[in-house]
């Protein structure tokens, strides 16, 4: 899943060992000029840049609702910015408010006993999932919590920066030291003599200052969420390691234990009480701390409906989400399924143009679009030109996340020419999936994020994720959502158990039945089999063949269902653009499944 971001492919200066920043970073989405304009920065600019970033001063924001004799009011306080009460408007029984200073607003509903509000900020292209707190001690009903659009709420955090030459000009690339924070997009580096300044889109920063020669010095001032704070980078060492290690020293090896019970839902237990070769799993953790195994952030296994394994690395842990990319499809694959279960839709035959009754015509018009019905859209065979391994693909996921003509990516996809009867071929498009989350939308009667939430997410205990909107502010349905692993181990377990999660239904178990079915294969990725936007896969251990319900995410990110050895995996990973997307399926083949089977057997 593509987060509307620009491929560059020039590497770094610094390299970390023999890995370099392009490897552990991901670089898939910085660094363009402003249109028109080809910066001349100082010769001397040129190369490696790093700096403290103050991340608290910049970003955090408290968040709080009061109750007040005539109904409620909130605030939004930040470093620049300080609002009270800001009127509050119902939507049914979700609150709504917004920011006149802050590009965010709110909404959400109260829990039963009134203890908390959950819902969504929003910002930029998400929805960020939260929950405010009622406050003790106070005069009247306060509602409250600090927020940030960052991952790691941290002070202060390393963030490095490149100038260099991109296509033949000069850009300016940013890297977050911490490889939880995310990617940032890079554009617009401007240069008049010693004068710099460049922008980030996906959290609305904008740096401007000046470059000191005598000093090596690049003084400037960041601005994002209304508020200014002052930054300076200086010279990164050549050769220095630009990311964290994937442990800290002496804190390096397997300890072999239960993972710990936070009350989340999950019970634990120890993995060789659940029958597993602790050795084998003592040596993965050894190969990913060698980074023999590249850049793997998380590894969690659950078995017999216990989670007995939960090592995280780079720095992650259990309370820090993880960006899902495709991996995200699965879910999309659910909350269809809920949909068809409260009868919202009449199944999977439903033909798809009958949900959007807003678009009166469409572009490249074959009377075979009128064919396509939700099952076309589950297991890739709408026929529309949506190839994502195509590069002349209409509607590829690339295509419509570059282009900036038809900021409705639904309508983008329909739009799209028909080039095979629906049915008839499997290929792997991410705007079948994203239009199946406008049928759900529909169909429901609002929006995807909220049924997200109220049908799939709260059931299942999540609490912190984070979902990605089209330009229109639609949820989107192709991928894209942040998960903590724990709960992505969730959703591997409810559809292992026949779509119940610790008691609570979510699913038909028809449903989940039919989902992991496979359909046929794809015929543009690797001729995989897939189900109703489940991978399926088989795994060869010693004399076994051990068959693996999949979703899968760019970059590695994986959540394994395993009925016949009555197993859930969960792998998160970092291996953007460098050739170790499927990883998790050697890590799979060579550690957890012989760890099970061999020599304990089934």
């Amino acid at each position: 899943m593509r987060r509307n971001h620009a491929s560059n492919s020039s590497l770094p200066l610094i390299f970390i060992g023999s890995i370099t920043a392009i490897t552990l970073l991901g670089r898939t989405n910085e660094g363009t000029h402003s249109q028109g304009q080809i910066p001349t920065c100082p010769p001397a600019l040129a190369g490696g840049w790093t700096a403290d970033f103050p991340a608290r001063n910049v970003f955090n924001v408290e968040i709080g609702i009061a109750a007040q004799p005539t109904g409620h009011t909130a605030h939004f306080r930040s470093a620049g910015s300080d609002e009270t009460g800001i009127p509050i408007w119902m939507d049914g029984d979700r609150l709504r408010f917004q920011s006149e200073a802050l590009p965010i607003s709110f909404s959400g509903t109260f829990s039963a006993d009134s203890s908390s509000v959950h819902g969504f900020i929003y910002h930029g292209s998400d929805a960020i999932h939260l929950h405010l707190h009622r406050a003790e001690g106070e005069a009247v009903d306060v509602w409250e919590t600090t927020w940030t659009p960052l991952a790691v709420p941290d002070e202060t955090l390393a963030i490095d920066l490149f100038i260099e030459e991109d296509a033949g000009q000069q850009a300016a690339f940013l890297f977050w030291r911490d490889p939880r924070v995310g990617r940032p997009w890079t554009y617009g580096l401007q240069c008049e003599g010693n004068r710099v300044t460049f922008s980030e889109k996906n959290l609305g920063q904008v740096y401007s200052g000046e470059f000191d020669p005598d000093d090596d010095h690049i003084q400037m001032t960041v601005t994002a969420m209304g508020s200014s704070a002052p930054i300076s980078f200086g010279r990164l060492d050549e050769g220095a390691r630009t990311g964290p290690a994937p442990r800290v020293p002496g804190n390096a090896a397997y300890m072999h234990r239960a993972p710990e019970s936070t009350g989340d839902g999950w019970r634990t237990a120890d993995p060789s009480s659940e029958g597993m070769d602790t050795a084998l799993l003592s040596d993965l953790v050894a190969d990913i701390t060698d980074e023999s195994l590249t850049l793997t952030h998380g590894v969690l296994i659950a078995r017999h409906g216990q989670l007995v394994f939960e090592e995280y690395f780079y720095g992650f842990d259990r309370d820090t989400w993880h960006d899902m990319r495709s991996a995200s499809k699965s879910l999309t694959s659910a909350l269809t399924g809920v949909a068809i279960d409260r009868g919202s839709i009449a199944g999977v035959h439903a033909r798809v143009l009958d949900f959007f009754p807003r678009y009166q015509s469409y572009q490249n018009w074959d009377e075979r679009k009128s064919e396509i019905t939700v099952q076309h859209l589950l297991n890739m065979s709408s026929g529309l030109d949506v190839d994502d391994a195509s590069r002349t693909s209409v509607a590829s996921e690339s295509a419509f996340q570059e282009q900036a003509a038809q900021p409705d990516w639904t309508r983008f996809a329909l739009d799209a020419p028909v080039v095979a009867d629906p049915g008839s071929h499997m290929i792997y498009g991410t705007a079948n999936p994203h239009i199946l989350g406008g049928v759900i939308e529909h169909a429901v009667e609002m929006p995807l994020q909220e049924f997200t939430e109220q049908y799939l997410l709260d059931p299942l205990g999540a609490e912190r994720y984070r979902i990605f909107l089209d330009p229109t502010g639609r949820a989107y349905g192709g991928g894209g959502i942040y998960l903590r692993p724990r709960d992505m181990a969730k959703f591997g377990q409810m559809y292992l158990d026949g779509g119940v999660w610790n008691g609570t239904r979510i699913l038909s178990e028809e449903w989940v039945d039919q989902s992991l079915v496979v359909r046929g294969r794809l015929e543009n990725i690797r001729n995989m089999e897939y189900g109703y936007l489940f991978w399926h896969r088989s795994y060869t251990v010693g004399n076994e063949t051990i068959e693996s319900f999949e979703a899968r995410g760019a970059g590695g990110q994986f959540i394994f269902i395993v009925p016949s050895l009555d197993l859930v995996a969960v792998i998160t990973s970092g291996n953007y653009r460098n050739g170790r997307f499927n990883q998790p399926e050697e890590i799979m083949e060579r550690y957890i499944l012989p760890s099970i089977i061999e020599p304990n057997g089934q």
